[in-house]
């Protein structure tokens, strides 16, 4: 809903609509979230920040720094139709991951049921008619099976909980640093912040701005942003006498392209051109790793599948056929 909000706006805004204009149009429509929009246009008629605005329109941090920078450099619809095309992609790709897990969820559940329903109902009546070795590693997995699930399951959770526990005490660029260590998560975590800040600084060069003025630009920022944590950091940086490119390449959230072409294109004098080719090219590079792991993820979760319920049924009959073989 979010991104159908803001591309609408969007659109208007590009059809020559002033801001206010644009909301009293989508409020007058009745298709939109009346409540979300009329306190959005509020806000913006008593003078408040639009930043602000867009905060209370459901903005994260981070896209909340994208309209405050844009403020800066005066290219609000070009930032906000960037905004809703992460949105309409991000939103592209939850469903695809939705579709992709539905189905293998749905067997996985099925399994465990199956797994229960044994250890409940069939073993006990196949173990009482003296047809199976209670002893048998066949009859010890079935046995087991439920509790290692459930042992997963909750593991995960608590894990899940503990994460996010973590992730609330930390500030921004130590988020960051963590995300980037992850495996996998971390490679895909460099690509996109990269491509965020690529964009938004060589935007704010192109506009003739400094590199003092940029990073003064970024500490205007909402405070609990990476923007604004990072400017800090830069800035102290920058009074030790150290170059960005050097700090740059230190942080672990970057691609060590990122710093490499901050350098040269210091050197050169075009780094605001080629941070804006080097963002347009990290995303689409991002989207199309992105699309890649999902193609390669639902065969792997079915070959998975597979295995458990061959083990299932590998560990009750193994056990069954061992007996008879004994009796005969």
């Amino acid at each position: 809903m979010k991104s159908q909000h803001l591309q609408t706006l969007t659109d208007l805004l590009v059809n020559g609509f002033p801001l206010p204009e644009a909301l009293e149009v989508m409020l007058r429509s009745q298709h939109f979230d009346q409540e979300r929009l009329a306190n959005f246009h509020q806000r913006l008629t008593e003078g408040a920040q639009l930043a602000d605005c867009f905060t209370n329109f459901g903005f994260t941090p981070q896209e909340t720094a994208q309209v405050e920078l844009a403020q800066h450099h005066g290219n609000l619809i070009a930032t906000l139709q960037n905004i809703a095309q992460q949105m309409e992609l991000t939103n592209k790709q939850r469903q695809e991951m939705v579709k992709t897990l539905a189905y293998p969820v749905l067997l996985l559940v099925f399994i465990a049921g199956l797994l229960v329903g044994m250890r409940q109902f069939l073993l006990p009546q196949l173990l009482a008619t003296g047809m199976m070795d209670p002893k048998h590693w066949g009859i010890r997995f079935l046995v087991a099976a439920p509790y290692w699930l459930a042992g997963i399951v909750g593991g995960g959770l608590v894990l899940g909980l503990l994460l996010k526990l973590r992730l609330q005490s930390l500030s921004a660029i130590q988020k960051s640093s963590l995300w980037s260590r992850l495996p996998i998560v971390g490679m895909l975590y460099r690509m996109l912040a990269s491509s965020y800040f690529a964009l938004e600084w060589g935007k704010l060069f192109q506009e003739g701005l400094e590199l003092r003025q940029i990073i003064a630009t970024m500490g205007q920022t909402n405070p609990r942003s990476l923007m604004h944590q990072l400017a800090a950091e830069l800035d102290r940086g920058l009074q030790q006498g150290h170059s960005l490119a050097d700090q740059l390449a230190r942080y672990r959230f970057l691609t060590p392209e990122f710093s490499l072409i901050v350098f040269q294109g210091e050197a050169k004098g075009r780094l605001g051109a080629e941070l804006v080719l080097y963002s347009r090219l990290t995303q689409k590079r991002f989207y199309q790793k992105v699309e890649k792991m999902l193609h390669l993820l639902q065969p792997l979760i079915f070959l998975f599948v597979a295995l458990l319920i061959v083990s299932v049924y590998a560990a009750m009959f193994l056990s069954l056929y061992g007996n008879l073989n004994e009796i005969m």
